[in-house]
């Protein structure tokens, strides 16, 4: 009785066990070929007929599992726990076909936790496997030739193990002993035999991996073949996306400076900016969302995942940078310490902040050339407004009285030189930050300038040193003036009685002039004097030369 439960039970597991393995195979059937139906109902048709068979045979093998013999307990279990799985699948496929393109996952527990290593791990993955792929070749030669050096070693242990058991046999006369050495040298031969074959298995991959049977002219044609259609193509659209997103923010912004262009541009200018530095933000930020969008619906893995870990190391970036964006914002939007238009005081000399940008241009109006200097420079600076003042102490062609009374002409400025040329021509050059500090006097900065001078005549004309002295210098140096190129630019002469000094009637001359006899300063100066002489001549005024009185001290009494 027991002898033919045990047959009916193997005849039954045999059959199950085929069963199994046809619905398996019908299984990855269905999946593999689950396009070549045309209606779902077909597909539910079978999965019923299939989900039907597996409960039948399941029963079938729990009445047999019943009064089973305990030795064949374990493999009906294995069997029915396969049945069991398989018409799970059978039930989840037949579920999800009739729900249709409903996700049926999301009806389950949802999976709160969060780890960013993982979620790091998942992205940087395609990367890997990427450079793991481009460095395979490589990796198998280099991990072959480690196999060949450590089968040599091998092969020298083995030897030497060889030959220390042949002494040993040669020098032992115990049967048993020589018995023992006789299988352990039959052991250490099959090591020999197994190293030597591994061995050669080495040698033919590695000759595998280093014949090339393939030239290197079709190589990079291969290579480049899979570059344009696959990821070279995906690269081209992200650019092409890139480009068009340019343009399209591009257009916006220039309908939006036509509709602005008749506003008032002063109380315009803040918004007009904001708006321009926003659609540079905006035009960055779309750019970026449509290069990973091209990389995501073309599915390739690697650029998708370079492009995020370049936005997220930007993002970063942009965190660590905020607060100094924030104050180079607040400059570029005209708001800040420094403003357009404005005065800055830079390297001693001030400057007028033409425009504010990432490099920003100051210009000084006097100064032949502009300095453009980085955003940083410029948040340390505060302006102030300009007014009338004047941008610098000379222009190009004024004359300059220097300390040592010698007339210079300014004939360059720049933002590093002054250059001043005196009578003769020579070339005197100056820094401008220090000449911006030079003390001196520029007859041209105003409507008119003055020659003042001394000169004195002998005591021995008091009597008329007030009224008839004054008169005739007056008349005599008014009416050499009227000799020179500069007769038209006298406008006041002014001679007064300055001091009584140790040896002469000292007088003050003041000649007043118009700034366009600002050339002629020296020779006026000199012409001046030597009228003063003339007269002194014709009407027989001395004039005095200092004194030097020595006293003799007496020492008799000393």
């Amino acid at each position: 009785m027991k002898s033919n439960i045990a047959m009916r039970s193997l005849a039954l597991l045999l059959w199950l066990s085929a069963f199994v393995f046809c619905t398996q195979v019908s299984a990855q059937a269905i999946e593999v070929n689950d396009q070549a139906f045309d209606e779902s109902t077909d597909r539910l048709e079978v999965l019923q007929s299939l989900i039907e068979n597996n409960l039948e045979a399941r029963s079938e093998l729990r009445a047999v599992i019943k009064g089973a013999d305990p030795s064949e307990l374990s493999e009906l279990q294995r069997t029915l726990e396969t049945l069991n799985a398989d018409l799970d699948k059978f039930q989840a496929s037949f579920e999800q076909i009739a729900v249709g393109a409903v996700d049926v996952t999301l009806l389950g527990d949802v999976d709160t936790s969060f780890d960013w290593r993982v979620e790091v791990s998942e992205i940087l993955r395609p990367i890997v496997e990427n450079l793991k792929a481009l460095t395979d070749k490589p990796r198998k030669i280099s991990k072959l030739q480690s196999v060949l050096e450590q089968n040599l070693i091998q092969q020298d242990a083995i030897a030497a193990a060889l030959e220390s058991i042949k002494v040993k046999m040669e020098t032992s006369k115990n049967p048993a002993i020589q018995t023992s050495l006789v299988n352990l040298v039959k052991v250490w031969e099959r090591r020999r035999a197994d190293t030597v074959q591994e061995r050669d298995i080495a040698l033919l991959q590695l000759a595998d991996l280093q014949r090339s049977d393939v030239s290197w002219q079709d190589t990079i044609r291969v290579a480049l073949n899979d570059f344009v259609k696959g990821r070279g193509l995906t690269l081209l659209l992200a650019v092409l996306v890139a480009v068009i997103i340019w343009f399209i923010t591009r257009g916006v912004l220039k309908l939006f400076q036509l509709k602005a262009k008749n506003e008032n541009q002063d109380d315009f200018r803040t918004r007009k900016r904001l708006a321009q530095y926003a659609f540079h933000a905006l035009t960055l930020l779309l750019i970026l969302i449509g290069i990973i969008s091209v990389f995501y619906i073309r599915g390739d893995m690697l650029l998708l995942g370079l492009s995020m870990l370049a936005a997220a190391a930007i993002a970063l970036g942009l965190r660590q940078a905020i607060p100094q964006f924030i104050d180079e914002a607040k400059i570029l939007l005209n708001l800040g310490s420094v403003r357009e238009n404005e005065r800055v005081f830079h390297n001693g000399l001030p400057w007028q902040v033409v425009s504010l940008n990432m490099q920003s241009v100051l210009r000084n109006p006097e100064l032949k050339g502009v300095l453009r200097l980085p955003l940083s420079d410029i948040r340390s600076m505060v302006s102030r407004p300009a007014g009338n003042e004047p941008w610098y102490p000379a222009s190009r062609g004024d004359f300059i009285v220097l300390d040592d009374d010698r007339l210079m002409q300014v004939v360059r400025l720049t933002p590093e030189t002054i250059e001043l040329s005196d009578r003769g021509g020579a070339i005197t050059a100056v820094p401008a930050s220090e000449f911006y500090q030079l003390i001196f006097r520029n007859l041209c900065r105003g409507d008119s300038f003055g020659i003042s001078s001394t000169f004195g005549i002998d005591y021995r004309h008091q009597a008329i040193s007030l009224v008839d002295v004054p008169e005739r210098l007056n008349v005599a140096i008014e009416a050499a003036l009227q000799t020179t190129n500069h007769r038209d630019a006298v406008q006041k002469i002014q001679i007064e009685l300055e001091s009584a000094g140790s040896s002469s009637l000292d007088y003050w001359i003041h000649v007043t002039l118009d700034k366009t006899a600002a050339k002629g300063y020296s020779k006026l100066n000199r012409l001046i004097q030597q009228t003063c002489v003339k007269v002194c001549t014709e009407q027989d005024w001395g004039i005095p030369f200092p004194h030097i009185t020595i006293q003799k001290l007496d020492t008799t009494h000393a």
